[in-house]
């Protein structure tokens, strides 16, 4: 069919359309999409991660401020606290073993220590076991010094002047008494034959002494309760030395002799002075 218009011919015509099932084909990512996606992913991993980092060090919670000390007996709490130099310490330096060594090398009169630590909020827990001291030792001067079975060597913070004050100190059960100098092994320790003296006296159990004078080159020395002074010596061989002692005792004392001295440091060869002080 054709319309004129204008001196033009148009044409029309007719059809139908037929409508059917379309396919939509998604295109596919390319690589720089791809790359932003993940470079995104790791961006905000990083922001995480850093802000996770920044709370770690900066919060107040992971400083290790609550302090709990068991076990203490002559040290103040504050001491052990402080011989740690754990107050106010990051969590993540807070390392039990370190702090454990620095403990005891700070403070010898402490047997063991254990710190256990918490991470959130930021806390520790130090048990200690204190030496117990078995003698007192009087250097010349004043200075006085803990001495425990083992021999170790530790400060007495609260000087005692005498035997009977000793009783008085918490913590202590009657530990002996002596005066003179302090023999050291190269270790800063009791000397070895001076410790083992005193741990067989202390075996012995028997009416011993427990006021004792050291005399280098002679050893321990005691007044006995005839008023003779009494040199047992030092190193092994302490319970013969007191068998010995406890036989010329007697024959002394039969024969009604009082000697200046008697020394059973040689227990196959004693001799006693009845003129010589030593």
């Amino acid at each position: 069919m054709s319309k004129k218009r204008r001196g033009r011919q148009w044409f029309e015509s007719t059809g139908v359309l037929v409508l059917g099932r379309t396919r939509t084909v998604r295109r596919s990512k390319t690589i720089s999409e791809l790359l932003f996606t993940r470079r995104g992913l790791m961006v905000w991993v990083l922001l995480l991660a850093t802000s996770g980092a920044l709370w770690l060090v900066l919060a107040d919670c992971f400083y290790v401020q609550q302090i709990d000390v068991l076990g203490t007996v002559r040290l103040s709490p504050a001491e052990v606290v402080q011989a740690t130099d754990l107050a106010g310490l990051h969590i993540l330096w807070a390392r039990s073993a370190t702090l454990e060594k620095r403990l005891l090398a700070a403070l010898p009169s402490l047997e063991s220590a254990k710190v256990a630590c918490k991470w959130w909020p930021a806390a520790c827990t130090i048990s200690v076991v204190e030496r117990k001291p078995r003698v007192l030792w009087e250097e010349e001067g004043g200075e006085f010094w803990w001495i425990d079975a083992e021999g170790v060597i530790f400060s007495v913070s609260d000087v005692v002047s005498d035997q009977n004050a000793l009783s008085e100190v918490q913590g202590y059960e009657s530990p002996w008494v002596v005066q003179g100098p302090l023999p050291r092994d190269e270790d800063g320790q009791l000397d070895r034959r001076v410790r083992v003296a005193l741990s067989e006296l202390w075996e012995n159990g028997g009416d011993v002494a427990t006021f004792f004078y050291y005399v280098p080159g002679r050893g321990l020395t005691f007044i006995n309760e005839h008023g003779w002074r009494v040199f047992v010596g030092q190193g092994a061989g302490m319970e013969k030395r007191l068998q010995v002692l406890g036989l010329l005792t007697s024959s002394l004392l039969e024969r009604g002799v009082t000697p200046r001295f008697v020394d059973v440091r040689f227990a196959d060869a004693p001799y006693y002075s009845l003129t010589n002080d030593w």
